[in-house]
């Protein structure tokens, strides 16, 4: 998919970047021209690297010390980044009633920690070379809720308050800050549900298919690049009509 976005010289971390959207953004973004730290806490992040434009850190993003030496790494080795999108999370799913609070730490730390981890890493180097975008990603569970999943959409609905916080706090120095937040989508976590609980959900969708990773390629280069150079603040859904706002 061509959507003719020019990031030429500039330098992208992208979370999760292993697989499914996380995969298809990093590879959007050194097609459209970026030099990528395309970052896994395994190592599919290091498997068939698109060009050489792409470079691979294995690490654990909802570790804080792991994700300094993460950004630090880019700085050395591709410069400052201008871009960052926080992709990285997991889901377990778990009844409230049974769940532990190391399961519902877990959850925090893996989805929300990591995207304050890596947000408060890459703002000074935003803000000195005088802007900057940063892309969190959240879910429609956030919105809707979802049966064993309240500790997932607590963190996700966590991000976008804290990314609407940010965008205003960093605004003034040129840094936007936009949250993603996708439906169902075809990746690993999708596989999870039951095939009786995903049939039921895909006939909710107003487009009656789940989303594929690629599906959110066009949304994310836009808020990165130019274009989209009003845009902060914002939680935009892709989610095939499955929530509505």
């Amino acid at each position: 998919m061509d959507f003719r976005v020019d990031l030429e010289g500039k330098v992208a971390i992208v979370t999760g970047a292993g697989r499914g959207i996380g995969r298809s953004l990093a590879g959007a973004l050194v097609n459209a021209g970026a030099r990528i730290l395309a970052v896994d806490q395994d190592e599919s992040c290091q498997e068939d690297p698109p060009s050489a434009a792409w470079h691979a850190w294995c690490t654990d993003v909802s570790d804080e010390g792991a994700v300094a030496a993460m950004v630090e790494h880019c700085v050395q080795a591709l410069g400052p980044p201008q871009i960052l999108m926080n992709v990285a999370g997991i889901t377990n799913p778990q009844a409230v009633s049974a769940m532990s609070g190391d399961e519902w730490r877990l959850s925090i730390r893996n989805n929300l920690d990591q995207v304050f981890y890596c947000c408060r890493q890459v703002l000074p180097h935003m803000q000195a070379s005088g802007g900057g975008s940063i892309v969190n990603f959240s879910s429609v569970n956030a919105h809707t809720g979802g049966e064993t999943t309240a500790h997932y959409a607590a963190a996700k609905a966590g991000i976008e308050g804290f990314s609407r916080s940010l965008a205003r706090e960093v605004g003034p120095q040129g840094v936007r800050v936009n949250v993603i937040a996708p439906g169902m989508i075809e990746t690993r976590m999708l596989a999870h549900m039951p095939a009786s609980q995903k049939e039921k959900l895909v006939r909710r969708i107003p487009l009656r298919r789940v989303g594929r990773a690629e599906d959110i390629v066009g949304l994310a280069l836009l808020l990165v690049s130019e274009t989209g150079a009003y845009i902060t603040g914002q939680t935009i859904h892709i989610n095939g009509g499955m929530f509505m706002s």
